[in-house]
Parts: C-alpha cells; sequence; structure tokens
C-alpha cells in the first residue's frame, strides 16, 4: 500500500495515548508495537506478509519470514515466537504449500521464534508471512524518533532487491547467475547481528529498509525526530545488477508510489536521473537496517558490521538541525 493511502487510513483509528503499558503504537508509528509488561520487559508485536519474491517456495518461505522477523530487530529486541499468515490459492500443490510452511519455520526456529500456530486463507494470490512477538527491555527500545542533529547514518547492507526481482520475474536472469544468488543471499540476512552491533554500540534510532524504500524509511526517521537527513548518494550500497534492472524499466508500482509519497521532502544538490530516484525508492523486503551514531564511533560501528559479513555496511550521510522532515541528496 502506498504511504500517503496508508497514513490517511491509520488517521482515522482512535489514539491511545495514555493507555496503560503501551509503550509505542500508531502515534508516531514505528516498525512495531511495544507493550510494556513490567520494569524490565517489554513485549514487541508485529506482522508482515508478502507475495513470492522467488519461485523456490522453500526459499520463499524463508525470505517471508527472515522479512517479518525484520521488525523485531529494528527495534532492539529479541524474537520469542511466531504466528504464520498464509494465504494460498485451490490450484496450489500441497506440497508447494508445505514448502513455503517448512522453509519459513526452519528459518524462524533458527531465529529462536517458532511458529506456534496461525491462519490459512483462500485467495488467488499467494501471499505469506508471520505474526511475531518479541521481548525487549523498555530502555533499550530503538526508535524512529531517537536520530540527534550531528549523528551520522550507517547503512548495515545494499539495497535494490525489487528491481532485480523484478527483473528476474520478467526473465532476464535466472536462478544459477550471480545476481539472482547475491539477491537471495541478502534477502536471506537476518538483521540480528546488526541489532546487536547497534545496540552494543549505544544506538537508539533504528528502523529496517523494506517496502517505503530507502528515502520514505528515512523520512519517518527525519519527521518522527524532527531533524533534516543530509544522504551521500555514492555512499550507498547497491546490490550488483539493480541499476542496470532500472535502466531496463524493471520497476514496481511501489516504487511509483514512494516516490510520488516522497515529493518535496527530497531535494537535491546534485543531478540524478531515473534510475537514481529508483534506487531511492526501490521497495525491499528483508531488507537492511538503517541506524544513526555519533560521528566519533561510526568508523568503529561499520567496522564491526563488516567483520561479521556485512561487507558492504557504509556511512551514507548524516542528522542535521536544518530542513527538518525531509532529505537533502548530497
Amino acid at each position: 500500500m502506498a504511504p500517503g493511502v496508508l497514513e490517511s487510513i491509520l488517521e482515522r483509528l482512535p489514539h491511545v495515548d495514555g493507555h496503560p503499558g503501551v509503550l509505542v503504537g500508531l502515534d508516531p508509528g514505528d516498525d512495531a508495537a511495544v507493550y510494556q509488561i513490567d520494569a524490565d520487559r517489554a513485549l514487541v508485536a508485529t506482522v508482515d506478509v508478502i507475495t513470492p519474491i522467488v519461485d523456490d517456495p522453500v526459499t520463499f518461505g524463508r525470505i517471508a519470514a527472515t522479512n517479518s522477523i525484520s521488525d523485531i530487530y529494528a527495534m532492539g529486541a529479541r524474537p520469542l515466537l511466531s504466528l504464520s499468515v498464509a494465504c494460498f490459492n485451490a490450484q496450489l500443490p500441497v506440497e508447494v504449500m508445505g514448502d513455503i510452511l517448512a522453509g519459513a519455520a526452519e528459518t524462524a526456529l533458527a531465529a529462536s521464534a517458532p511458529i506456534l500456530g496461525g491462519h490459512t486463507i483462500k485467495d488467488p494470490e499467494v501471499k505469506f508471512g508471520l505474526a511475531v512477538i518479541g521481548e525487549v527491555h523498555p530502555d533499550r527500545i530503538l526508535r524512529k524518533s531517537a536520530a540527534r542533529a550531528g549523528e551520522l547514518l550507517v547503512l548495515s547492507r545494499p539495497i535494490g532487491s525489487s528491481a532485480l526481482a523484478t527483473a528476474f520475474k520478467k526473465g532476464e536472469f535466472d536462478e544459477s547467475d550471480a545476481r539472482y544468488k547475491g539477491l537471495v543471499s541478502n534477502m536471506l540476512r537476518s538483521n540480528r547481528s546488526a541489532s546487536e552491533i547497534a545496540l552494543e554500540a549505544g544506538v537508539r534510532c533504528a528502523t529496517d529498509v523494506t517496502g517505503f524504500g530507502l528515502a520514505g524509511h528515512l523520512l519517518e526517521i527525519a519527521r518522527a525526530s524532527g531533524v533534516g537527513i543530509e544522504l551521500d548518494f555514492d555512499a550507498i550500497p547497491v546490490l550488483e545488477g539493480a541499476r542496470e534492472a532500472l535502466r531496463a524499466g524493471h520497476t514496481c508500482g511501489g516504487a511509483q508510489a514512494n516516490l510520488q509519497h516522497a515529493g518535496q521532502k527530497v531535494s537535491t544538490k546534485r543531478n540524478l536521473d531515473t534510475v537514481d530516484f529508483g534506487i531511492l525508492s526501490d521497495p525491499q523486503t528483508a531488507g537492511p537496517l538503517v541506524f544513526t551514531i555519533g560521528a566519533e564511533q561510526a568508523d568503529t560501528i561499520v567496522e564491526a558490521l563488516r567483520r561479521d559479513g556485512a561487507a558492504t555496511a557504509s556511512i551514507v550521510g548524516r542528522i542535521t538541525e536544518d530542513h527538518c522532515g525531509s532529505i537533502q541528496v548530497v
């Protein structure tokens, strides 16, 4: 759903400010809801469902689970359990349904969030995801609203998954291609380590880059924190083949909606072409974490991420006092 449409829908819901136990709800929204149960513990809850992004059902199940659990890590929490949400059509072989669930169950169990139940719906279009419950100390929640001027922006992994996945679906390359392998490897990489490294370094502001694209999720940080963002475009890590896919016109409706929503909130000091704007608005599946950190710690945390296997982790910008609620691309 386009971000602007979602915002207009959520405006109609009743406010829950002051409701006992609610630490994070919809006003302002974040990657997951947080409900405090005692002085040292709070429950974190999220749900995410996607359509197939690859052909192999086991791999799709694993990616869907990774994508759903990511919101727990984006909040600085650890997952506890999950429930599956499956939409299958009558023509889908039972074996394929089972493979999707098996792939998801394997990934969820490895993340210490075993699938303990769920719900299945008849639907012409296949969709799958998880509702995930996690746990966090109330003082260690990562929030979109905690960015401070002077901090630097760190992106843990490359982006460009939607462009590549669209090119794959249109037959531009097959599963033996390095582009496919890089795409799947990136989507299967858990954000657990990045979250733990960020917490150890004292990070307070984070989100995962998913459906609204990099620009959309950075705008959420800018608005929630009351800051501006200066984005170093050349520093953004991009998956191999993603730029070429965008240049060939392999984009999706979600990217167009993301770009339209960003509107006047993204300005630039440089010449950006259609491909460049496509990178900024490309929706991500199981995308990276982006977080803010003091300038004196930024290089150290990037080195830690790279030692952990995130070879392209990079400093991609800084938080500013001016241009609040917007992004300036440099």
